[in-house]
């Protein structure tokens, strides 16, 4: 079993996640997040809990509790392929890519695209 931030990096790493992305996601700062990438520090329960619902892994992954196979198994490899590309996208490009997907999405889905706009500004 690997430690937190061992898991913590492979979990980023696969799913093309930066630091920053997941310091928004799980309300955490962005140098804070970066010592526990390092392992220069341990989050408390409360923010590897934010951690793991940002990532949707369980809380056991990241704390080495559970292997990464368990992890493998539930993430679809198309999925962490695209994710891993719009994580790479610029902002400009990111809009355009919700722009060419808006046909598919639900009214609901439409306000959340709004909500995590509104969310980086």
């Amino acid at each position: 079993m690997f430690s937190f931030s061992e898991n913590l990096k492979h979990i980023m790493n696969m799913r093309g996640i930066n630091q920053k992305w997941l310091s928004i996601e799980s309300n955490t700062p962005e140098a804070t997040i970066s010592r526990y990438v390092n392992g220069v520090h341990k989050p408390n329960i409360d923010i590897i809990v934010d951690i793991a619902k940002a990532l949707n892994v369980s809380v056991d992954y990241l704390l080495g509790l559970t292997p990464f196979s368990d992890i493998l198994q539930k993430t679809d490899p198309e999925l962490n392929f695209l994710i891993s590309c719009y994580n790479k996208a610029s902002e400009r490009d990111r809009k355009i890519l919700w722009r060419l997907l808006e046909d598919y999405l639900s009214p609901e889905e439409k306000d959340g695209i709004s909500y995590f706009s509104d969310k980086k500004k």
